[in-house]
């Protein structure tokens, strides 16, 4: 799209990162709750597609929806959620609480309307071997798909249909977790970024003054 738009310069790649958080799950919290749930952080916007999922609950009985996070429409949405007590918001919490959500929720829920660029929820999803059930839209899609770590959908019968394998199946729930975070350690973490930050200054160094001062 910058190229479409004239944007004539060369472009490198530079995935973004989360640092590891390897104690929330080598030392998981205990449960928030015995139920077991999917979880939901992020702002309370419609573009975020929260919506959605509070009117699509009616057709999982099965499982809580715990949503975590803050915005303009948060009232409105309490509202429309307040006839079914299997979804809960427990409002804006700082990582060090997040940790435990994510490790002990059957998926990440990212229905997202919009084009997201980064997917920071993803990664701390992954970062706790936690798989992510996302929408086919934007950038969701390739860290799902590429990590193996959940599953993309278009409509809400494949999101239903996404939900009940993961929660039928701990097995598959632990591997799809797995997959995640491999892909996590391997790509979006700290060490990967840096090494590749540096990879990128070094080559436009040597491409314009033939070496890199500060590696002499």
């Amino acid at each position: 799209m910058h190229a479409e738009r004239g944007f004539p310069y060369p472009m490198a790649y530079l995935p973004n990162f989360i640092d590891r958080a390897d104690g929330d799950w080598q030392r998981p919290a205990p449960r928030p709750q015995e139920a077991p749930y999917f979880l939901f952080v992020g702002r309370l916007e419609r573009i975020k597609g929260i919506e959605d999922l509070i009117a699509l609950w009616d057709r999982v009985p099965e499982y809580d929806l715990l949503v975590a996070g803050a915005g303009t429409c948060e009232a409105e949405l309490r509202a429309k959620a307040a006839g079914n007590p299997r979804i809960k918001f427990l409002g804006p919490l700082p990582q060090r609480e997040l940790g435990k959500l994510y490790y002990h929720a059957i998926a990440c829920l990212v229905p997202s309307l919009t084009y997201e660029t980064s997917g920071l929820t993803v990664l701390e999803s992954f970062a706790r071997k936690t798989p992510v059930i996302g929408r086919d839209l934007g950038a969701l899609p390739e860290f799902v798909r590429d990590s193996g770590g959940g599953f993309v959908f278009r409509t809400d019968d494949e999101l239903l249909a996404s939900i009940h394998k993961l929660a039928g199946s701990p097995a598959l729930r632990v591997e799809m977790g797995q997959h995640g975070y491999d892909a996590f350690v391997q790509s979006w973490s700290r060490e990967p970024h840096l090494r590749s930050y540096f990879e990128f200054l070094e080559a436009a160094a040597r491409k314009k003054f033939g070496r890199a001062p500060w590696l002499l």
